[in-house]
């Protein structure tokens, strides 16, 4: 593999110019777009927070996108994903809660998926917006490939792309949240058990941001694993997020009730599929990815802050749970996989 490293000293000035010496000096590989001469656009946007600010402002209208896909054509031969409707209904009764508008789109071909976007980049309320959030419940595979009703896309391309500062003005300097309950691959986790070890001692008006700045995609499973999904009860993903949201306090920032929701997935629950061996008895983890640039409280503006309540008491869902968690120290589910 050829190495790409930026050269480096006064030969390197002459290799460059007439590139700018700055944009050298911190680059490993020269950005296509220097080579191409293009200059970064200025782009607008209704921003509600302050450049210095440590939390966005999210006081103005906030809306929840939901790409909801249970059924697919039937050439993909993917089961229908029976109790997708329990996780858009948490979502919908989570979010709502918090003042958010939400929308659902069921079933959406890929084009349907694209008009939805597109709509989000030119339109004038987009401006009005303090936050969005997209959810994507769907059959997936690895890359970050998903599912519409009769052809596939990817997260990164067909949403995120669509939704960074250059392609979506609006948005710009916004938080832009993405939700991915799907599989990423084909691979189990069978988990590892643990014993701990005892021991004795325990402010301009006008800057410049990255396009892809003010992004976090928090995934329901690792690369290339399953996810898991109850007829009965909804995904593990989508329902301790909305549990953890709801329980959470006004000073509680969204990356700490993040990872309440990969604690409380990743510890307290393990598939119950014995006719299925291959996925019985397995775990899942969330993975999460962020360029957020400050924090986000999705109950208080930041800076009026209430303490957290001590000692918050943790509830069950439900009687079986409970008991489950109590005998074995997780939560085993009748499950399948998305």
């Amino acid at each position: 593999m050829q190495d790409c490293l930026a050269p480096e000293g006064d030969a390197a000035q002459a290799e460059v110019d007439p590139y700018p010496p700055a944009l050298m000096d911190s680059t490993d590989a020269l950005p296509a777009v220097l080579r191409r001469n293009v200059v970064p656009g200025d782009v607008e946007s209704s921003i509600l927070t302050d450049k210095d600010s440590f939390h966005y402002d999210i006081q103005g209208a906030k809306k929840v996108i939901v790409f909801n896909h249970k059924k697919f054509h039937e050439r993909f031969q993917l089961n229908e994903r029976k109790g997708t409707e329990l996780d858009v209904d948490a979502i919908i009764k989570t979010f709502s809660a918090l003042s958010w508008k939400v929308e659902v789109y069921n079933d959406s071909t890929t084009s349907d998926i694209r008009a939805v976007l597109t709509e989000l980049q030119v339109s004038e309320e987009t401006d009005q917006l303090s936050a969005l959030a997209v959810f994507i419940l769907s059959h997936g595979e690895d890359n970050g490939t998903v599912f519409a009703q009769e052809s596939m896309y990817r997260v990164d391309h067909d949403v995120l792309f669509q939704l960074t500062a250059d392609k979506c003005p609006y948005l710009a300097g916004k938080p832009k949240l993405i939700f991915v309950q799907a599989c990423q691959g084909q691979a189990t986790d069978p988990g590892s058990k643990l014993r701990r070890r005892h021991t004795s001692q325990d402010s301009t008006s006008t800057y410049k941001i990255p396009n892809f700045a003010d992004f976090l995609i928090f995934q329901a499973s690792f690369w290339n694993h399953f996810s898991f999904r109850s007829s009965d009860t909804g995904s593990w993903f989508i329902q301790a997020l909305c549990k953890k949201i709801n329980d959470s306090h006004a000073s509680d920032s969204l990356l700490d009730t993040l990872l309440a929701v990969s604690r409380s997935v990743s510890i307290e629950k393990e598939s119950n599929v014995p006719n299925k061996p291959h996925l019985h008895q397995k775990k899942q983890t969330p993975l999460l990815y962020s360029t957020l640039l400050r924090q986000l409280y999705l109950k208080g503006a930041g800076e009026n802050l209430l303490p957290a309540p001590p000692d918050r008491p943790l509830q069950a869902n439900n009687r079986s749970e409970l008991s489950d968690h109590r005998a074995t120290g997780t939560n085993k589910q009748n499950c399948i996989c998305m």
